[in-house]
């Protein structure tokens, strides 16, 4: 995967054809994100905007210590006001750090973090606008300062604000070493299905969210009214009209690219050959085990086993388990497959 040994895999395929490759958990599910950036303009844009707002505000340490500065003064009036609460984890800094490609949680703290020092943020390039060292930090500052501030960027950060966090947990499962494949591919199936119902009837708690933030920070929100199309030439289409169209149809193309990369990088084969190998791990007593998967598993395997084979298998799988949970026998403080080779 980091592409230290050149080849690798066309040497294995050439001495296996039958061999299947399966990429890191976590590497594909990184991989999902950068898919839906590269297919969907509005998002990269959004991107685009959200690393050139964390350059310049984290680009020196005077304008780290404005945006620490700005976070203190605003929570001690929280505080004062009774809006938020001290205790031990609290109200900690929030740092902003730029995404990666390849840290598919670092999208989502970046978006959270972003959001709670929104306001921070604003002041810093305010400031930055008015006394930048040069005209161009100057006019680069003013010019974000107008497109975080607008409607379709604070639609695009709540929107990726709930895709990422729906995947956030899966990621984090992803990433243990000591990760159960079983559960891990769970997870993928429920990250799924969580998606879908943000598909099929989230839009309208996405939309009451970027509302309540933009009356928040007193940004301009668009009428959109989603029967305003009707009443007019079929010729002659509001923007207004556009606008509501247009938001909905980022939102179902987001969701439905995340479930597609999803289901690619994740596919029935993936899934099938990762639950077979997980049903002949030895891992407290054959807990995993299946013998279904495993037999789907050497169908995978044509060169290796014949039809007769595979008959022979479901009969020999039996006597193995049996055998295998006695307890009694050589095998039953073996821990992984590296362990039963070695033994055997």
């Amino acid at each position: 995967m980091q592409g230290e040994f050149n080849g690798l895999k066309t040497l294995i395929m050439n001495d296996t054809p039958s061999a299947y490759s399966v990429h890191c958990f976590a590497h594909q599910l990184q991989l999902t994100l950068v898919a839906v950036v590269k297919k969907h303009h509005e998002v990269d844009q959004f991107f685009d905007i959200l690393a050139n707002v964390l350059n310049i505000v984290g680009g020196s340490f005077e304008c780290r210590e404005m945006l620490r500065d700005d976070q203190t003064e605003k929570l001690e009036e929280l505080l004062m006001l009774g809006e938020v609460h001290t205790g031990s984890g609290l109200n900690q800094e929030l740092g902003l750090q730029r995404a990666g490609d390849t840290r598919w949680s670092s999208h989502f703290k970046t978006v959270r973090n972003f959001i709670k020092s929104f306001s921070s943020i604003i002041h810093v390039l305010e400031v930055l606008a008015k006394e930048g060292s040069n005209y161009q930090e100057k006019s680069l500052a003013k010019s974000l300062v107008d497109d975080i501030r607008s409607y379709e960027f604070v639609y695009t950060l709540y929107l990726m604000l709930k895709v990422l966090a729906i995947t956030h947990d899966l990621n984090m499962a992803l990433q243990r070493k000591d990760q159960d494949i079983v559960t891990a591919m769970n997870l993928v199936g429920f990250t799924k299905r969580q998606l879908q119902s943000m598909r099929d009837s989230k839009w309208d708690s996405l939309v009451k969210d970027v509302s309540l933030f933009c009356a928040k920070h007193d940004i301009v929100i668009p009428e959109m009214n989603k029967n305003y199309a009707l009443e007019k030439s079929k010729r002659k289409i509001s923007s207004i009209t556009y606008s509501y169209h247009l938001r909905v149809e980022i939102f179902n193309a987001v969701i439905d690219l995340q479930l597609g990369e999803l289901n690619s990088h994740f596919d029935e084969v993936n899934t099938d050959l990762l639950l077979g190998m997980a049903s002949l791990s030895l891992d407290n007593s054959f807990v995993n085990y299946d013998k279904n998967r495993i037999i789907k598993l050497a169908t995978f395997y044509q060169d290796e086993f014949s039809d007769s084979m595979l008959t022979d298998l479901s009969f020999e799988l039996d006597n193995y388990i049996d055998y295998m949970r006695q307890g009694n026998n050589d095998f039953s403080k073996l821990k992984r497959h590296g362990d039963f080779q070695r033994h055997w």
